[in-house]
């Protein structure tokens, strides 16, 4: 399973032929849609039944490639963004629990909207943050750049930059590097995400932005090649870390 987990996830190494003969067989049955990883059509009946339906995780893929697929993955390329909303504990203790479930809706659906747009693979929903994983396999050989034009997105479907100003105060972080992702889990449950140091420092970055911002990694940073301009550097002392951490960070406007 590691080395197929490379192969779909890095976007590089060659399937075995089994699979390599799958991904022909299913390009001879027409649809309009198929997964980008194993090429099942998306028709429903008998293959949806087995899985090949869109994934919840990014519906350009099937539940039998992410979600169905077996524990296990591979130490693959990888950029991750973590978003959150400022100030939520005092939001929550303003609005009814409807209204805050409302205002987590819409703030789950912009996110969603920016981030499949740009190839992203939907990590945990917990609670006022997302997650999200960019691989080579499905966003291509600049997925950082991807990463960063997701969140731009993202920020602007929230409000900034515009006449009207943000509904929600909301910042987020972004490192790239290589690290473990998969379907990670036991005991009967089994999550599709990314674990390691980029992770963790993602989202230690998420932490440090304001609303608006975007702060990024140094790796991620030398990706973009200068596509947003000027862009203000920090060493930050991020909780957890022995030394201090070169970041940069941008403001959607």
């Amino acid at each position: 399973m590691s080395r197929r987990w490379r192969a779909i996830l890095r976007g590089e190494s060659p399937l075995a032929f089994a699979e390599r003969l799958g991904r022909r067989i299913f390009y001879l049955v027409p649809s309009e849609r198929r997964c980008k990883f194993c090429n099942a059509p998306f028709r429903g009946g008998l293959l949806g039944r087995l899985g090949y339906t869109p994934s919840r995780k990014n519906p350009s893929l099937c539940e039998r490639c992410i979600e169905r697929a077996p524990e296990g993955g591979a130490l693959v390329p990888v950029s991750v963004l973590f978003a959150d909303v400022r100030g939520y504990t005092t939001i929550a203790e303003r609005l009814t629990s409807v209204e805050t479930t409302a205002l987590l809706h819409r703030f789950y659906q912009t996110a969603s909207v920016a981030l499949l747009a740009h190839d992203a693979i939907l990590g945990q929903i917990a609670g006022d943050e997302v997650m999200a994983i960019f691989v080579p396999g499905l966003a291509g050989s600049r997925y950082p750049h991807r990463a960063v034009d997701s969140a731009a997105a993202f920020l602007r479907g929230i409000g900034y930059g515009s006449d009207e100003g943000p509904w929600l105060e909301v910042g987020v972080g972004i490192c790239t590097g290589e690290e473990y992702v998969g379907n990670v889990g036991g005991g009967g449950f089994k999550d599709f995400t990314a674990i390691g140091d980029i992770t963790n420092t993602a989202a230690r970055l998420q932490a440090s932005a304001a609303g608006g911002e975007i702060v990024m990694c140094g790796t991620t940073y030398a990706a973009m090649a200068g596509a947003y301009g000027t862009i203000d550097p920090r060493d930050l002392q991020l909780k957890g870390k022995n030394a201090a951490v070169r970041s940069f960070r941008i403001r959607v406007q």
